[in-house]
């Protein structure tokens, strides 16, 4: 059984890391959140086989917030309210599930996208998913999740390279000539 926990832990965990480097270099929201919900869900579930609940619950909660900003913005409807009852949400469970000072990592961490994601123009959901990156990364250390901690590093720099890609590159062939 033990041999079958581990499998399953880095399946969910390899599973992740592939979902989680991909959104970001998407043009549209749509396709970014929608992939970063199959991302946070196959986490959630590597983070419940190693006993890390409140990166598994915050991530699972995380994936259904995902879900209702794609159809808030498909429909045209603002996502404050969402950023406004999830970042509560994810206080209370951060509390909840309690595992002492770490806890606080995780916890920033998905306050920052719950923001980060609930807005429509994604060259701010990118520069603003970075400091969340970094703080998942130590999290994903002291927790030994090896997996997500490369993710959140290759996924920082999926954002540093879709930056590039569709913010610095684009603006610089939009200025016009000197004349």
């Amino acid at each position: 059984m033990e041999l079958l926990l581990k499998i399953l832990v880095r399946f969910f965990g390899i599973l992740g890391l592939i979902l989680s480097i991909i959104p970001f270099q998407f043009k549209k929201h749509k396709q970014i959140v929608l992939c970063k919900m199959a991302s946070e869900t196959s986490f959630a579930v590597q983070y419940f086989l190693v006993g890390a609940f409140t990166g598994a619950w915050l991530d699972l909660v995380s994936g259904l917030r995902n879900y209702l900003y794609y159809k808030f913005v498909k429909i045209g409807r603002s996502t404050t309210p969402i950023i406004i009852a999830f970042g509560a949400l994810v206080v209370t469970l951060g509390a909840i599930s309690w595992e002492g000072p770490r806890s606080l990592l995780p916890v920033g961490a998905k306050l920052i996208t719950t923001v980060s994601y609930g807005m429509k123009k994604e060259r701010l959901l990118r520069l603003i998913t970075i400091p969340s990156c970094i703080l998942w990364i130590i999290y994903n250390l002291f927790t030994g999740v090896w997996e997500g901690a490369v993710s959140d590093s290759l996924t920082l720099l999926s954002i540093l390279i879709a930056i590039y890609k569709f913010d610095i590159r684009n603006q610089k062939k939009e200025e016009p000539a000197a004349v």
